[in-house]
């Protein structure tokens, strides 16, 4: 590895210029100089795309993108089709990050002979105050070297998020492997954070806090709609095939942990959300169904708990068919989910 590669940072720009600025600054005063930003406008309908110009005419290493608005997969496909760096970064545009965070991240893979480099984050409100939060993602205070087996797993256990801008990768991890984002969806970082972490050979955990993820209010939580509940069960079935090819030694362990988080959640809150807050479309009642029977059958002679059978016979059943069919127009409130930015 060089320490003076070129790395791409590709930011996707939409309805941020409030925070713009101060993103872009923290990505620019990196301590590894030799960079590239990416600003990627998509079609962002405020100052964004000038603010983005201006930045590209007060430092040469900024290149700006304007595209029609095709969301943040979209977005993030088009900077990777131009980056021409030897690694790759994604970053949020409402977020900040450290100025040492490429220089940390290239250290950390020389030291540990690593090509993917995992990191901490923290949350910060509006206005940059440091929140107060408890990660499992944080959930370690030394550096840990991971096989891409054992890091699947624990992004399975949700020991390690989904999201792209808590780590660095070279750019042949995406490049030589056909990686593209999944345009048109919400749940874009779940259905493509496991291709990433399974086509490296060595991953590295730092315990250094190099992000800082921005809580706005109206972005970070979602109510739970017909709409992306397809879009994660369609990101869930993502990253099972994935990992049933390209590690068909996990499956019966995605199977498995799958089912326990199911059975560990209240089954109640399960079923009145499915029942009357989702009014789930009969495509996706299917999908919830043929993906516990898929479970159930990687599972073969492996013992179950009774809760998790209930739920997995209400997923499969029916009668959860039926009830969901007889759900009045104005069910109850929909229970929340994180849907991201």
């Amino acid at each position: 590895m060089d320490s003076d590669s070129l790395v791409s940072i590709i930011v996707p720009v939409y309805g941020v210029e409030e925070f713009l600025d101060a993103s872009v600054r923290s990505a620019l005063a990196q301590t590894h100089r030799n960079i590239e930003l990416i600003l990627v406008d998509d079609e962002s309908p405020d100052r964004c795309p000038q603010m983005c110009d201006e930045w590209a005419t007060k430092d040469d290493r900024v290149k700006v993108i304007h595209q029609r608005n095709g969301g943040i997969s979209a977005a993030r496909n088009a900077g990777l089709k131009v980056a021409a760096g030897a690694y790759i970064y994604f970053m949020d545009p409402d977020d900040l990050i450290e100025p040492n965070l490429v220089e940390r991240c290239l250290s950390a893979m020389q030291e540990h002979d690593a090509d993917l480099v995992m990191f901490q984050f923290d949350t910060i409100g509006e206005s940059g105050t440091e929140l107060e939060s408890s990660y499992k993602h944080n959930d370690y205070s030394d550096s840990t070297v991971l096989t891409p087996q054992e890091a699947i797993k624990l992004q399975i256990q949700s020991e390690i998020n989904g999201y792209f801008w808590a780590f660095l990768a070279p750019a042949s991890t995406y490049l030589d492997h056909d990686f593209s984002f999944p345009v048109g969806r919400k749940i874009e970082d779940m259905a493509r954070i496991c291709n990433v972490i399974g086509e490296s050979k060595r991953i590295v955990r730092i315990p250094d806090a190099l992000y800082h993820y921005r809580l706005r209010s109206g972005s970070a939580m979602g109510a739970i709609s017909t709409s992306n509940m397809s879009d994660w069960l369609q990101a869930a079935e993502d990253r099972e095939n994935y990992i049933r090819g390209r590690y068909p030694e996990l499956k019966r362990y995605v199977a498995l942990q799958t089912l326990n988080i199911l059975g560990n959640t209240d089954f109640e809150t399960i079923r009145q959300s499915i029942v009357y807050g989702l009014k789930i479309d009969p495509e996706s009642r299917t999908k919830f169904k043929d993906r516990m029977q898929g479970f159930l059958d990687d599972l073969e002679d492996t013992d179950i708990s009774e809760k998790v059978k209930t739920v997995v016979d209400f997923f499969r059943g029916d009668q959860s068919d039926a009830d969901a069919d007889r759900v009045p127009e104005s069910g109850a409130d929909p229970v929340p989910v994180q849907t991201g930015k």
